[in-house]
């Protein structure tokens, strides 16, 4: 079973340490994330990313924020409150089922969360589902080494696995390049089947 993020240690996902180490805003924009986008996170926690990258879109684009838990859904309203945005919506989902209609999203982030997925084939399908052709699907994963934080080695994945999981899925691989020490980015595109 793979390992799970523990919900009791949410204030982890936004400290100045992370922010060092995975800088939101510049890691959107370097993969590609632009005004106007219909940007959809998998797996969005307190809003790590979906609160920049509401910034990002700007007010004619929009974020689709989708996590299993409410307790992070809870914590990102009230951020959503805080900042006075107007362009996320916080959507409670299903691990394998997203409340979202086909071809909702021109761009998808899966940040830190495909370790944590038992069936990644049909998580990486139904994201395949809610973006449209040559949507982008940016997904950052830690590195496949020996690092003093982070998930265990063994469920962690290399670029050679989720290069094989893009492709049983209808995404190609465009680039990949390391963030910092710790993360590697994978930019794809869906593919028409």
């Amino acid at each position: 079973m793979a390992h799970k993020f523990n919900v009791k240690d949410m204030h982890r996902l936004d400290s100045p340490e992370r922010r060092k180490m995975l800088p939101p805003e510049e890691t959107l924009i370097k993969a590609g994330l632009k005004k106007n986008d219909i940007f959809i996170d998998i797996g969005c926690g307190i809003g790590y990313f979906s609160i920049p990258a509401s910034l990002i879109v700007g007010s004619k684009g929009k974020v689709f924020a989708l996590d299993t838990s409410s307790e992070m859904l809870e914590e990102l309203e009230r951020r959503i409150y805080e900042n006075k945005i107007k362009n996320i919506n916080p959507i409670l989902s299903e691990s394998y089922k997203f409340p979202l209609g086909p071809n909702s999203g021109t761009f998808a982030l899966i940040s830190n969360v495909l370790h944590e997925v038992e069936d990644k084939l049909s998580f990486l399908m139904e994201t395949n589902r809610v973006l449209l052709v040559e949507g982008t699907l940016f997904i950052i994963e830690w590195q496949k080494k020996e690092t003093e934080r982070g998930p265990p080695l063994e469920d962690r994945l290399s670029e050679s696995e989720i290069e094989n999981q893009l492709e049983k899925t209808n995404f190609k691989l465009i680039n990949s390049f390391p963030i910092g020490d710790f993360f590697s980015a994978y930019i794809s595109k869906k593919i028409s089947r």
